[in-house]
């Protein structure tokens, strides 16, 4: 705060003189600018020309001040314009009242987003189940080509995916088999406003096509956990929960020594419900296995030198197998 003697000796004789933002302002900006309002700057970086970079009601304003401010500084200012460009003036012995937290446009549209998408059922192409394979296959290596095309496919990294087809890095065809390609496509109606071919209403005020808000939300949270978790049919009759993430238990310095993690649950004809997890890094991998019953157990326990074994042959280091049984 500006309450220093020398500050406000420094700042009387300017407390007449009207301070404006430096250039152009976006109308973005002065939506929240009531004129006559008193309200805090917040000064978060003092530039060596002279002019500052300041917060006001969460908008962010590039100020020449008649003074050199200092970044953590607060400048109590009264609006005495709006538009078409904003005007403050100096106040020195007023206190700015309390501001309330403001949230940007982006946490304003994600709040809404969670709030609505929590209303709507999963959306039809998230909920169809088709199986990714017609039947057991005589290669694991074709389980593990459907998961991977399976989860690239899933639509949960749509965006990441259209930046490297428009960088000719990536097929069309690739880019068309995820569920936001087969959305229907938007129409304007009578009264301007954005409609889907489809009779359910819009949400209004949310820019993002109602069938992809289940998938959005799906984004958010893969963001804010690292972990994506996929669920589907391997093949008739064959489920499968599989969740794909980095160790929050393995902290590294660097990405090279990153520990990944991905789970599996499935339930198989001989060795009846399995949890496997596997823990990837640079250095090898680490499998932990869990059988439902002493059987599957058994039979996961006998079959571990054959795994340590395909492991080798593939080229990749077992730092360790892992058999227990959940009752145990």
């Amino acid at each position: 705060m500006l309450s220093r003697l020398a500050d406000l000796v420094r700042l009387r004789a300017y407390s007449d003189l009207l301070v404006q933002p430096v250039g152009r302002v976006a109308m973005a900006s002065l939506r929240d600018l009531t004129v006559g309002t008193l309200v805090n700057a917040y000064i978060d970086l003092a530039r060596a020309d002279g002019t500052t970079r300041a917060t006001i009601d969460g908008q962010t304003f590039d100020l020449r001040l008649p003074f050199n401010a200092r970044a953590g500084d607060t400048v109590a200012l009264r609006v005495v314009e709006a538009a078409p460009q904003p005007r403050f003036m100096v106040e020195l012995d007023a206190q700015a009242a309390p501001q309330a937290p403001s949230l940007s446009e982006t946490a304003r549209f994600i709040t809404a987003l969670l709030a609505e998408s929590e209303k709507l059922p999963v959306a039809k192409l998230a909920a169809a189940g088709v199986p990714l394979l017609s039947g057991p296959p005589n290669d694991s290596r074709e389980i593990a080509r459907a998961l991977q095309l399976a989860l690239a496919d899933s639509g949960m990294f749509y965006e990441s995916h259209q930046a490297q087809w428009a960088a000719d890095r990536r097929p069309l065809d690739a880019l068309l088999r995820e569920p936001q390609t087969r959305l229907q496509p938007l129409t304007v109606d009578g009264g301007n406003t954005a409609t889907s071919a489809q009779t359910e209403p819009q949400l209004k005020e949310l820019p993002v096509h109602r069938d992809a808000l289940t998938m959005v939300r799906q984004q958010l949270q893969t963001l804010e956990t690292q972990q994506v978790v996929w669920q589907g049919t391997l093949w008739p009759g064959q489920t499968i929960e599989w969740q794909v993430g980095g160790d929050p238990s393995a902290p590294a310095a660097n990405d090279a020594e990153r520990e990944w993690s991905s789970q599996l649950r499935l339930t198989l004809p001989r060795l009846g419900g399995i949890d496997a997890t596997l823990l990837v890094s640079s250095r090898g991998v680490r499998i932990n296995l869990r059988a439902d019953s002493a059987d599957g157990a058994s039979m996961l326990e006998a079959n571990r030198p054959a795994l340590r074994a395909a492991l080798k042959d593939a080229g990749i280091a077992a730092l360790g197998i892992g058999v227990v049984h959940a009752g145990a």
